[in-house]
């Protein structure tokens, strides 16, 4: 599994739980917040994401990623 690989699955859960969003939109630059995700959302997004790459991080260790590309980053160093 590599990062875009992994970056295709954040971002298939973030159109999955913000159905409205344009996909043209999501970026490795772009924070989730910035695309209108909540702190559910994003709560749920990262969670999902997690569940597909059967990996369990505590969620206190996203909270100070900035954009979608260091969630991409840090999902892919604790694979």
């Amino acid at each position: 599994m590599n990062k875009d690989q992994i970056f295709e699955i954040m971002r298939e859960k973030m159109l999955d739980i913000l159905p409205d969003l344009d996909v043209q939109r999501v970026s490795r630059e772009e924070s989730m917040k910035d695309l209108g995700a909540n702190s559910i959302d994003r709560f749920d997004i990262i969670s999902d994401t997690m569940g597909e790459l059967n990996l369990k991080i505590p969620l206190v260790k996203f909270g100070s990623l900035k954009n979608i590309g260091e969630v991409v980053d840090f999902l892919y160093e604790n694979l």
